[in-house]
């Protein structure tokens, strides 16, 4: 497997802590596998259930309502588990901005659960979402890459992520685990309220591979690498994806503004048209999320109406670059811009999916020359409000 060095696309000189990568984003991106495997192998317990979470089988089956409030990419992983969520546990699930929920006064049903997703644990909006959360009467979890934090220490139950230091500001393998936990916590849920169905049961199954699928989605980097040359000069972009793809939209629209600078907005797929669609010419390169799981009715269904938006577009010459799965043989006949990623269960794919996506962010900042571990302005954690 290569590994980018950041050689001849303008990055620094790989530094001491980086393992020979060019920058600790780089290299993050990397470490996912292995963060992903401990994540799995700390919280994967008998029968899908997480031993020692700290909230009884009681408790757990008396929830009425899920509410998850985050900030940034910890906010994409939370709209990600809300698909998770409603599909293997069948509660009410509502993401919220962290900073909104503090100031909107939320209405908190009976029996409600509280989830705050945060790889510092100590970002201002999400510890005070949390106080908001306790006062009103919910129980609440901190999803957390960091023990000992405020978040932890003020949440009535932890699940710890373990994804090891981040040091670059752009999250990368603490979103993955998040994603992780979060499908962990969903099955835990699901075994304790008897709602497992069929398709939380084989993506369960699968999790002990998704190690291996991450590995292989890491094999995009060179490619992306080649597309971010021809990319790299436009100034706005557009990310795409249907239902629990949306999210990762979201997040990859978010990577490319913060390392590289450039303009981009994710949209659900089917939303286009109400709008956005105006946008859309020879100079706004779209982003698709067009991976399909074949095992899955609806995930063929979502993925046969993205091909015919991508065939639109192409139609209209606008410049499009496609994720899909690497057993796809329909998007090859109309997009010659195409990334594979291994296919994974529909509950899983966005995990893998979001690889391309950080690479392609990685590879077009390096090439406009942006500080890549410090974009300016940024901050690991929101401190102060």
């Amino acid at each position: 497997m290569s590994r980018s060095n950041g050689v001849g696309s303008g990055s620094v000189k790989a530094g001491k802590g980086k393992d020979g990568f060019a920058h600790y984003m780089i290299k993050e991106i990397y470490d996912q596998p292995e963060a992903v495997r401990t994540v799995i192998e700390d919280n994967l317990g008998r029968d899908g259930q997480i031993p020692h979470l700290g909230l009884s089988d009681e408790l757990i089956r008396s929830f009425s309502k899920i509410t998850i409030a985050a900030s940034g990419s910890s906010r994409h992983a939370g709209m990600v588990g809300e698909f998770m969520l409603e599909r293997m546990v069948g509660l009410d699930v509502e993401v919220d901005f962290a900073s909104q929920y503090c100031y909107r006064n939320p209405v908190v049903a009976p029996h409600e659960l509280t989830i705050f997703p945060s790889q510092s644990g100590t970002t201002i909006d999400t510890i005070t979402a949390l106080q908001v959360a306790r006062r009103k009467g919910a129980c609440s979890l901190a999803i957390c890459n960091v023990p000992e934090t405020p978040l932890t220490q003020l949440a009535d139950a932890t699940l710890l992520t373990h994804a090891g230091e981040e040091v670059a500001i752009a999250a990368t393998k603490s979103f993955t685990t998040q994603l992780t936990a979060l499908f962990l916590f969903s099955a835990h849920l699901a075994r304790i309220r008897s709602t497992m169905n069929h398709a939380a049961e084989v993506a369960l199954q699968a999790l002990p591979t998704l190690p291996e699928l991450i590995e292989k989605a890491l094999e995009t980097d060179v490619p992306c690498l080649e597309f971010a040359r021809q990319l790299h000069k436009y100034k706005d972009f557009i990310y795409m994806g249907r239902d629990i793809d949306y999210p990762i939209a979201l997040e990859g629209a978010l990577k490319l503004k913060e390392v590289s600078y450039i303009h981009a907005e994710g949209y659900p797929t089917g939303e286009l048209k109400h709008g956005p669609t105006a946008l859309v010419n020879e100079q706004l390169p779209i982003v698709v999320l067009a991976t399909q799981d074949r095992h899955d009715p609806d995930s063929v269904l979502r993925y046969g109406k993205t091909v015919a938006s991508i065939r639109e577009f192409i139609e209209r010459e606008i410049p499009v670059l496609a994720i899909a799965s690497e057993t796809d043989t329909e998007l090859q006949k109309i997009a010659p811009c195409i990334l594979r990623v291994p296919e994974a269960p529909a509950l899983l794919q966005p995990i893998v999916e979001v690889i391309p996506l950080q690479f392609l962010a990685y590879h077009i900042a390096v090439l406009c020359g942006r500080n890549i571990d410090r974009p300016r302005h940024l901050s690991k954690s929101v401190v102060i409000e």
